[in-house]
């Protein structure tokens, strides 16, 4: 049993490591309280793959995913394996992709989500 802090999970391709894209997920995490674990994949998987990977890996069932395409999706571990519950795009810009991180957070906290515009 692991005694690591419970977080929501962000697994992404090593392609974003230490980018500002990374930055604004957890940013957008930690403006709502809740810690993130971001770890680095190699694969070529779909965000709604890593998001699953994610959710499943974290002790509060939330996860992100940020694919080498720049896809991202927010998803719930009690969720059917296609299907995310936001999911958006680095190109979007970088406030929308902050907000997908509160999203996160919001999830965690069962609150309402914010608006991505």
């Amino acid at each position: 049993m692991s005694l690591s802090s419970p977080g929501v999970h962000l697994f992404y391709h090593s392609r974003w490591q230490d980018t500002r894209v990374l930055d604004e997920l957890c940013w957008g995490l930690e403006e709502q309280g809740v810690p993130c674990k971001a770890i680095s994949y190699d694969e070529n998987e779909s965000a709604l793959a890593l998001s699953k990977r994610a959710a499943k890996s974290s002790a509060l069932r939330v996860g992100l995913g940020l694919s080498v395409t720049g896809d991202i999706a927010l998803t719930h571990a009690q969720l059917p394996e296609d299907r995310a519950l936001v999911c958006g795009h680095i190109a979007a810009g970088i406030e929308q992709v902050r907000t997908l991180g509160a999203n996160a957070g919001q999830l965690v906290k069962v609150l309402p989500f914010s608006e991505i515009t």
